[in-house]
């Protein structure tokens, strides 16, 4: 980073803070995030999936970020990061990222890989992203304790150095044995792996072929690096002393400016005033850590690290300020993480983020509200997830639970301290509801109208439907949204539930695993990765899959490093993608490209899939048979190179089961193949990108508007029509017009829609058409934090 004039930086920097960001109970796998604040610079350690989304609703600009620095290169620390960069390089796209001239990306080694397992949907060349990866060296001993004598940001405003932590090998060896062994191993195959075309660090991944169109991954259960942060700020001058001057001899004028500066003058007399003659002693500069231990297994090197140390009982003991812990709940209760945690001056802050899992507040405040609100129309569409018992937090003295938008002021020095103003609070499901009773009861009318109107008389009830079974399959929508997420839409997920059948996920963009925390809890959460069958990704947009790393080594983690791989389905470039998450990080999956499970797969057609090698099929046959379907189809659909809708389907069994057809578009123009394929539909998820006034971006971007998704789904005859992956100008609800009538529904953000549910999607519309009557401004127009605009 290039060097300022220090008045110039001094004089536009006059605040600094230290403030957490993305915290709570109900994020999912992400590890929190913590913004180092200056007027006019920001750094920012972690970017962890739903982090853009986060900033949306809480107005906090990015656009002065300098730099991101990552504790781990795992998707924990770092799922959020492509969804940035692609921010970045969509020039149409303001607000967050408005004026951006590039960014520089920090962390432990694998962070290379990390971002070459992303360039096949970021174009991060274009974008001037600089990676810079740390604590690559093979000395055995350097790289256990953590000895990176470097700082990777030195400018008059802090000095950033980080300190890699390796995790104690299994075997007890110790961090200065089998984890730097590992470190040294992993450099001298870089040669080899060079020769044969792979990553450096494709050690790390053991890849199997199955054949073509398909591939087993699994790798292997070693704790990639972590990397603690120390950040020094520079001491705060002493306050220049005119009179001391003039006794010394100095005149009044541009020589004061020279002391004030730092540097030695010459008096008229010919004595040498120094600065240190005239000004008040300095205030030292404070230190800020930024701490983060993944798992019991880094402890050693975090007590052993020499930076750490120093910081904790030697010579900058006394300048610690605050130290920030990212580590989870299960290592900061541990009593040797304690005991660390009690060699640091009494004065030093501890800000135990991780105890925040016992509060309610949710950190997307806004979207809680509004899921409270739709709760009121219909709580079997809506539901609300129970809350679940959280461990009281376990603060010892001089601690403090790290809240969601609490700050540390390090500068000014009369601010300097906890500032808990911005802290979100929990949202009262209750008076919610009392407060749209009172306010709206037009919306509350409009709904019981219409469930008491008749049924039109030429509906025909599929007798699937007219079962009433509860037990066939319950789709809930983790996102609604397109491209990028907004305060009230995520990206694209669908998870389909069919029950002691297993699961499905179709598509699964970026903080889907942190949706099915919201909708179902925790724990449920994990019970819903640990059932699933199948993942189904439509095509290589990154809205579509940036979540399904985190998913998959959520199910490893949950499961074991030798679970059996999970079939993943789909786009070809995302092999690739895959394969460089694999090298850093466990995950058992198998990857098939969707064209194997197409109806040209094989049929020697011009430009079709071909044949599927026996093993992929009996694969792909075991998944679809295991989750009792009768057909699962991949359909080419209109939007860019290897896309692809799904066609998903029960043949009628005994006892009234089965006999029913679940369609998903993914992005699309006007398909004729994919309404030949959806013909007479169950429910027809179709995306509505556009409203009709738009046909010509609908157009440009090869998606579909309004009036083209409702007649696909009138040219299939399905029964039910849900519209889904609005674009962002929409951040409640779509303009509703005379579209929406008979079979039409709208989706929203964890609606869940049980088979037996599907007749009354289009009668909530008209409630749902007066609650939003009055349209909400642009996004972020409301009040924010001063300390985030």
């Amino acid at each position: 980073m290039g060097r300022k004039d220090h008045t110039e930086l001094s004089a536009a920097n006059t605040t600094a803070s230290i403030q957490v960001l993305g915290v709570g109970a109900d994020t999912g796998c992400s590890v929190p995030s913590a913004l180092l604040f200056f007027d006019r610079q920001r750094y920012l350690f972690n970017a962890g999936e739903g982090f853009q989304r986060f900033c949306v609703e809480h107005r906090v600009k990015l656009s002065k970020v300098s730099g991101v620095l990552a504790t781990r290169t795992t998707t924990e620390a770092t799922g959020g990061l492509p969804g940035m960069l692609l921010t970045m390089a969509d020039t149409s796209c303001g607000g967050l990222l408005a004026g951006h001239a590039g960014m520089s990306v920090y962390g432990p080694p694998g962070l290379g890989t990390l971002v070459n397992a992303f360039r096949t949907f970021v174009n991060v060349r274009d974008i001037g992203l600089k990676v810079i990866e740390f604590g690559g060296g093979n000395s055995a001993e350097a790289a256990a304790l953590g000895a990176d004598v470097s700082p990777v940001v030195k400018n008059e405003l802090v000095t950033i150095t980080p300190v890699t932590l390796l995790a104690e090998a299994p075997d007890g060896e110790g961090a200065s044995g089998g984890s730097a062994a590992a470190a040294e191993g992993s450099n001298g195959a870089a040669a080899a792996a060079a020769e044969e075309g792979e990553e450096p660090q494709a050690k790390r991944a053991r890849v199997e072929a199955g054949g073509e169109g398909g591939l087993d991954i699994a790798s292997t259960p070693v704790e990639s690096p972590a990397a603690c942060y120390i950040c020094e700020l520079p001491d705060v001058p002493g306050k220049f002393m005119p009179q001391k001057a003039a006794a010394l001899g100095v005149p009044r004028g541009p020589l004061y400016g020279k002391l004030v500066k730092g540097e030695e003058v010459t008096a008229a007399n010919g004595q040498v005033v120094r600065p240190a003659d005239v000004m008040e002693p300095a205030t030292p500069g404070p230190v800020v850590l930024v701490v983060d231990c993944p798992s019991a297994a880094f402890l050693p090197a975090l007590a052993a690290a020499p930076q750490l140390k120093d910081c904790s009982s030697g010579s900058k003991r006394d300048k610690v300020a605050v130290v920030v812990h990212l580590s989870p709940l299960e290592v900061t209760r541990l009593p040797a993480y304690r005991a660390w945690l009690a060699c640091f001056a009494p004065e030093a802050k501890h800000l135990l983020v991780a105890e925040s899992a016992a509060s309610a507040v949710p950190v997307l405040r806004k979207s809680a509200i509004l899921q409270a609100q739709l709760n009121l129309l219909d709580p079997g569409l809506f539901p609300l997830r129970e809350a679940e018992a959280a461990p009281a937090p376990a603060v010892p003295e001089g601690c403090e639970v790290g809240a969601n938008l609490l700050r540390f002021h390090l500068r000014p020095l009369a601010k300097k301290g906890v500032d808990t103003a911005a802290c979100t609070e929990v949202v009262d499901v209750s008076a919610v509801h009392a407060a749209l009773r009172a306010d709206r009861p037009e919306v509350l009318a409009a709904l019981e109208g219409s469930a008491a109107a008749p049924p039109a008389a030429e509906e025909a009830v599929p007798a699937c439907v007219a079962s009433g079974r509860r037990d066939e399959w319950e789709v809930t929508f983790l996102g609604t949204g397109a491209a990028v997420p907004s305060k009230y839409r995520n990206v694209t997920g669908i998870h389909v539930n069919l029950f002691d059948r297993g699961g499905l996920l179709m598509d699964c963009g970026e903080g889907s695993y942190g949706q099915l925390v919201r909708r179902f809890g925790a724990a449920g959460a994990d019970d819903v990765i640990k059932r699933l069958s199948l993942i189904w990704i439509s095509h290589i947009h990154a809205d579509h899959h940036v979540g399904l790393p985190s998913v998959l080594a959520a199910r490893t983690r949950l499961l074991g490093p030798d679970c059996p791989p999970l079939l993943v389905l789909g786009p070809r470039p995302l092999r690739r993608a895959l394969q460089g998450y694999a090298q850093l990080e466990p995950m058992r999956f198998r990857f098939v490209e969707a064209a194997a499970t197409s109806a040209a797969a094989g049929s020697g057609a011009p430009g079709a899939p071909p044949a599927v090698p026996k093993d992929v099929r009996a694969a792909i046959d075991a998944a679809v048979s295991g989750m009792g379907l009768s057909r699962l189809e991949s359909v080419l659909v209109a939007h860019c190179a290897h896309a692809y809708g799904l066609v998903v389907e029960r043949a009628a069994g005994e006892g009234g089961a089965g006999g029913w057809k679940l369609v998903f578009s993914g992005d699309t123009r006007p398909c004729q193949r994919l309404v030949e394929a959806a013909q007479g539909a169950t429910l027809f998820i179709h995306e509505a990108t556009f409203e009709d006034s738009l046909l010509d971006e609908a157009q440009a971007k090869k998606h579909c508007t309004t009036s083209e998704a409702v007649a696909a789904g009138a040219q299939a005859g399905a029964y039910r029509t849900l519209l889904t992956h609005f674009s962002q100008r929409y951040p409640k609800i779509p303009v509703v017009d005379e579209n929406f009538q008979g079979a039409v529904g709208i989706a929203f953000d964890l609606m869940s829609v049980n088979l037996a549910d599907v007749p009354r999607l289009p009668h909530i519309v008209p409630a749902l058409k007066l609650l939003f009557r009055e349209e909400e401004g642009e996004e972020g127009e409301e009040a924010a934090p001063a300390m985030l605009s």
